[in-house]
């Protein structure tokens, strides 16, 4: 009998020491990178309710990301890292942690409301007591920055994996220099649930789109001015 799991089961053994060898696995997984938006000015005007949202949002990982066969590897104050064994599973799950965080506000009054940032990559992992840690780990901590609130930035070796299975509604950006990392990162946003996402991702990263327009428009003028000075007149 298989007794693989299937697509939203825990694998108990995923991300386990192998032990046989005594050796630190090495797999490939996404890594997500999950962040509290705005944390620091909620707990500086009301503590009481900074702390509460901080334990709803563990709870619904804790609830959520098990459903999708990933693993919660720790909280980090008002953020936490996970791995899942796929780039689907990484995805789904958070599209599912998005909507929650959704449901949850429509209940309480908009200043007490709270939004998450999630970073998404896929890579090898080594496991050290029960922690992980590899260049992987590191992209993944980068890219989540860069997520609009209530929204996914996932790498394009995640996005490579999912775009012909889920209908994504997102952009990419330019080309991005990430802290640390030597090579630029291709980095596709997917848009917030709800709310005025056209132009979004646009406006949030306006200087690499007005590098980019400035760049055109200097070529566009270099090539007026050779036909021009070329005899076309």
């Amino acid at each position: 009998m298989d007794s693989t799991p299937g697509f939203g089961q825990t694998n108990p053994s995923f991300g386990s020491t192998n032990p046989t060898s005594g050796q630190p696995n090495r797999r490939l997984a996404a890594v997500m990178f999950l962040d509290m938006v705005g944390y620091s000015a909620m707990m500086a005007g009301d503590e009481e309710r900074a702390l509460a949202c901080v334990g709803e949002l563990e709870k619904l990982l804790r609830a959520e990301v098990p459903k999708f066969g990933g693993r919660v590897v720790k909280f980090l104050g008002d953020g936490s890292m996970a791995e899942f064994p796929t780039a689907l599973a990484a995805v789904r799950c958070s599209q599912s942690i998005l909507l929650d965080v959704e449901s949850n506000n429509a209940w309480v009054p908009v200043e007490k409301r709270y939004s998450v940032r999630i970073g998404l990559h896929l890579g090898e992992l080594v496991d050290r007591a029960d922690d992980i840690f590899s260049n992987a780990v590191n992209v993944a901590a980068r890219i989540q920055p860069l997520a609009d609130p209530g929204g996914i930035a996932m790498s394009s070796f995640i996005y490579s994996q999912i775009e012909n299975q889920l209908d994504l509604k997102g952009t990419y950006l330019p080309p991005q220099k990430l802290k640390n990392i030597p090579e630029k990162m291709r980095i596709f946003l997917v848009h917030p649930v709800g709310g005025d996402v056209a132009g979004r991702a646009i406006r949030r990263h306006k200087p690499f789109a007005t590098k980019v327009a400035i760049g055109a428009a200097v070529l566009l003028l270099a090539v007026v001015l050779a036909y021009y000075f070329g005899g076309h007149r």
